[in-house]
């Protein structure tokens, strides 16, 4: 199983790279667009909606609204001619950072807080709407970071989010493994351990202090930096723990089996949905100011 989850994440590494690296701003777009799109179909089994139909209506909704939302409300203006965020687009990634708070707490409290969601479809295909389409247009704000100038330079912006996603992911699981006696939350996720959670954010730590080390950026700023992608990293997990909280009120054990040996797409995304807007706003406010 671990290594068929390794060669299926080689590829999907690989495919990554490619396609930050090399697409065009256009196109990368649309293929974000239409894999945000698909975590969205397997989102409407989360959420309960039964019907195929219905669940490919819910999964179009999204890609509707997302680009709604991208051409009318943000009018393709993502970043200020100064590189600041827009102030649209601010409020946006703002809103998300506040449905990632709510969702965080609905995960601590679980099981007292699931009367208000439980078995209920339309509130959870909300929570769906929440969750992807925000992080589609974060993801595209954050790559498309002075394009203009360095069309590279969002790409590897994109890459140091993903990077701390998947240090804390793997630092967990090998942390866990290894070390891990103390249940983090066994009503939510009985596999995570409080030592892997540990393992998880110090790996986060040490991406960033290599990151920071080969970078130009003053060593007075480096403490509230490590502090800012560390919080990142949390809230990445509780992406993770919001999706495994839904699966198992909906009796799922992965959201689909598009991915061997990882599940389905949304499996391997919960965690970037809640780090992608949250890393924006933390970025607008200790990095570029």
């Amino acid at each position: 199983m671990l290594k068929q989850r390794i060669i299926t994440a080689l590829i999907l590494g690989a495919l990554l790279l490619l396609a930050l690296f090399n697409l065009p701003s256009d196109w990368f777009t649309w293929l974000s667009l239409g894999v945000f799109g698909y975590a969205a179909y397997e989102w409407s089994k989360l959420a309960e909606i039964k019907s195929a139909v219905n669940q490919l209506l819910y999964a179009g909704g999204s890609v509707a609204l997302g680009l709604a939302l991208y051409l009318g409300y943000l009018e393709q203006d993502l970043w200020t001619i100064t590189g600041q965020l827009t102030e649209q687009n601010y409020l946006l990634m703002l809103c998300a950072c506040c449905w990632w708070f709510v969702s965080s707490v609905l995960v601590l409290i679980y099981p007292r807080g699931n009367r208000v969601w439980q078995h209920q479809p339309i509130v959870k295909a909300v929570f769906g709407y929440l969750t992807v389409i925000p992080a589609w247009l974060a993801l595209l704000t954050i790559r498309q970071w002075h394009y203009e100038l360095d069309v590279d330079k969002g790409a590897w912006l994109a890459l140091f989010v993903f990077g701390i996603v998947w240090a804390a992911d793997i630092g967990a699981y090998f942390a866990g493994r290894r070390f891990g006696s103390h249940k983090l939350m066994p009503r939510v996720s009985p596999g995570k351990t409080i030592e892997g959670f540990l393992g998880g954010m110090a790996a986060v730590v040490l991406l960033t202090v290599y990151v920071l080390w080969n970078s130009e950026t003053s060593m007075d700023s480096w403490f509230v930096l490590i502090l800012s992608c560390v919080a990142i990293g949390v809230i990445s997990a509780f992406g993770d723990l919001s999706e495994s909280m839904l699966k198992r009120d909906a009796g799922m054990k992965d959201s689909g089996n598009i991915l061997p040996g990882h599940g389905g797409l949304l499996d391997r995304i919960d965690s970037l949905t809640a780090a992608m807007p949250v890393f924006l706003v933390f970025f607008s406010h200790f990095y570029l100011n």
